[in-house]
């Protein structure tokens, strides 16, 4: 997929995620950064943001991170710290990170809920994730036997929401849709197609090829009741043993 992501295809699909994900990283703030994704090439954007330290994780075959150019030829990259990883066991300490966006990684990993766990374990309460992803329900289906395509699994933005609720976040808002027509091998020009792209792009139809899904981590506080009758008291205890083991079952 890094490949095709460097193909005129794929360099206008990147131009159309920029702008979005960048006004959404840019309210980043806190000690530290963390980028996982298949391709370095927006990562240019998090220099905005108001964190100490950035830093990007490349997973398996994601070197496009700068790490096999020892010399750093990318300028962008020259205040960025580099880090090869599995992302289902990231090298950080719990609740250390303040931000992290996972740019496309969700659809090239082959433990996606274990990348997920590991970004809310790493997550500071408060911290917010931004979840970038091929749309499934898009003109992503006509171009999946592709051999750029072959293996990605992308997730659906309310299976994506299920799972960040069992991991005890909240979504900021609605998710953005972009690139109606980026999956499409050819470029359509003239002012009518302008025209339509641009109110498509405004209607928001959950369509599009690609969603940006920002979600906040929540704390979790204790709130003392000593007065409780035994019978309340036994169906707590029963709701709560029940949610541990729904979530046992999901991790």
């Amino acid at each position: 997929m890094a490949q095709w992501l460097a193909t005129p295809a794929g360099i206008r699909f990147l131009d159309q995620e920029r702008p979005v994900l960048q006004e959404t990283v840019r309210k980043f703030h806190g000690d530290s950064l963390l980028w996982i994704g298949a391709t370095d090439d927006l990562v240019d954007i998090t220099a905005q943001c108001l964190v100490r330290a950035r830093i990007c994780a490349a997973y398996g075959t994601m070197h496009r991170c700068g790490l096999s150019v020892p010399n750093r030829e990318h300028a962008r990259m020259s205040d960025v710290d580099l880090v090869v990883t599995d992302t289902g066991e990231l090298p950080f300490a719990g609740a250390s990170i303040d931000g992290i966006v996972l740019h496309h990684a969700l659809d090239v990993v082959p433990d996606r809920r274990g990348t997920l766990r590991e970004a809310a374990r790493v997550l500071r309460s408060g911290g917010r994730l931004v979840v970038v992803g091929f749309n499934p329900l898009s003109l992503w289906l006509a171009i999946k036997p592709l051999p750029a395509f072959r293996d990605l699994r992308p997730l659906s933005v309310p299976r994506l929401g299920e799972w960040l609720t069992v991991l005890g976040m909240t979504r900021d808002a609605r998710a953005v849709y972009l690139n109606y027509r980026s999956a499409l091998p050819l470029r359509l020009k003239g002012e009518g197609w302008r025209t339509a792209s641009a109110w498509v792009n405004r209607l928001q139809a959950p369509l599009g090829g690609a969603y940006v899904l920002a979600a906040t981590k929540q704390g979790h506080g204790y709130v003392q009741q000593p007065r409780i009758q035994a019978r309340e008291g036994r169906k707590l205890a029963t709701a709560v043993l029940g949610n541990a083991t729904r979530e046992a079952n999901w991790l």
